[in-house]
């Protein structure tokens, strides 16, 4: 039995094997132990059957005794963990509103990054990571819905096949990152887990509000591009972004409306990170 410590929730896995221990181990350290202490989140491993167990193995992720995902291959384990910790917030966590996005801070000031899978919004935020900004967390806005505050979450970036050989060089160049071994084949493709900073760094950063909200849209083909948003189309696409604000109703409105009011908004299309992230020092150093 291990339990992860990410900061803001707590989980405890049984049914590990050694190989994905040792790659959690890598992805949360000083995070990861074997002290039996209370969670917020029970995951469990399983074979799915005996005869599973000598004849193309499948094993099962359950949830506090649910089932939510298909059996899987042992070696996809690794990403599997991964999808079942941020299912585990977006299905249970209704004392925050979630938001799907990337969250990067520097200078003190949180960028959101919201969009739909193939934007480029987890690229841009490992790239960030590794370049002097600090990650929130790769998978989704936590807001407090008092205070409108971004948490932190202590948890790696997910990247998907091209982006994996995107990202690589800039690793081993990062004394606090790491890399996962790539898992080929998913239902997503091939996917590579990246930690951009130490759990020492990471337990710096405080609750903050968002400065901006940037809408990305990665084309290969693009200059830079960038169109201010107004509010009430911001509002409306954070909203379709959002795991639970009809679940949460007024409460979510107001910190919405809220973080609207006073971030700036934009929708950026871009090909280079390297420009791209020239116009978002602007937006952080102002």
């Amino acid at each position: 039995m291990w339990c992860i410590d990410t900061g803001l929730y707590t989980y405890r896995i049984s049914g590990l094997n050694s190989n994905v221990i040792a790659s959690l181990e890598h992805l949360y350290p000083n995070s990861i132990s074997q002290k039996l202490t209370l969670t917020d989140y029970q995951i469990d491993i399983a074979n799915t059957s005996l005869l599973r167990t000598l004849f193309r193995p499948q094993v099962a992720i359950k949830i506090d005794g649910h089932q939510p995902f298909n059996p899987i291959s042992p070696r996809k384990l690794l990403p599997s963990i991964e999808w079942a910790m941020n299912w585990c917030v977006a299905a249970y966590d209704h004392t925050h509103l979630l938001i799907h996005c990337s969250v990067v801070e520097k200078n003190g000031k949180v960028i959101l990054f919201p969009a739909k899978s193939g934007s480029g919004k987890s690229t841009t935020s490992t790239y960030l990571a590794l370049h002097g900004w600090h990650l929130f967390y790769d998978e989704m806005a936590v807001i407090n819905l008092t205070t409108g505050e971004v948490q932190p979450v202590f948890r790696p970036t997910s990247l998907k096949n091209n982006s994996i050989d995107i990202i690589k060089p800039f690793i081993n160049k990062n004394n606090d990152a790491y890399l996962s071994d790539v898992v080929c084949n998913t239902h997503k493709g091939d996917i590579g887990h990246v930690r951009t900073q130490s759990r020492e760094a990471f337990n710096q950063l405080k609750p903050t509000k968002p400065a901006a909200i940037v809408f990305l849209d990665y084309d290969a083909q693009a200059n830079l591009t960038i169109y201010e948003v107004d509010q009430s189309i911001g509002f409306s696409k954070l909203i379709a972004n959002a795991f639970n604000y009809s679940v949460i109703g007024e409460s979510a409105f107001n910190v919405l409306a809220n973080i609207v009011s006073n971030a700036n908004i934009y929708e950026v299309s871009y090909s280079d990170l390297v420009s791209l992230t020239d116009f978002l020092e602007d937006i952080v150093s102002e």
